[in-house]
């Protein structure tokens, strides 16, 4: 048995904290919207970043659109993998002139952590009025 993996009884239960920024244009130093959320379960983070990205690529012709191997198929599978062996993942995506990037971090419950203190519910976005999430309200 390998001694690097946790037995299931003994392993410690996470909150998933996710934080996405996105730039307008590669000439920007700072993200035109930022957003901070968690999430109850790995999947359920993957499956928000993926939502995500979706509706980023929306507004693309079908020819500009990025296959998002990092959200499905063996990317989404490594990612999974990594956030319940308590892992931190980063994902980016261009997307037109901008750009996203995505960051999930495990964070062990009742951790001293600020995020991990509030990741169990905790939402919060600032919209910026620019990327097509904020246009959408997600």
């Amino acid at each position: 048995m390998l001694d690097h993996v946790p037995e299931p009884a003994n392993s410690p239960s996470y909150a998933y904290w996710c934080e996405r920024s996105t730039y307008a244009s590669e000439d920007r130093d700072e993200p035109d919207c930022f957003a901070r959320y968690s999430a109850t379960t790995p999947e359920l983070a993957i499956q928000r970043l993926r939502d995500e990205a979706r509706i980023l690529l929306a507004g693309l012709p079908e020819a500009e659109r990025p296959v998002l191997g990092w959200a499905e198929g063996v990317g989404r599978v490594r990612a999974l993998g990594a956030l319940h062996g308590g892992r931190t993942c980063g994902f980016s995506l261009r997307h037109g002139d901008g750009w996203s990037e995505w960051v999930v971090r495990p964070v062990p419950r009742g951790s001293a952590d600020p995020a991990g203190a509030t990741a169990v519910s905790f939402t919060e976005a600032v919209p910026c009025g620019v990327c097509a999430l904020c246009a959408q309200g997600a």
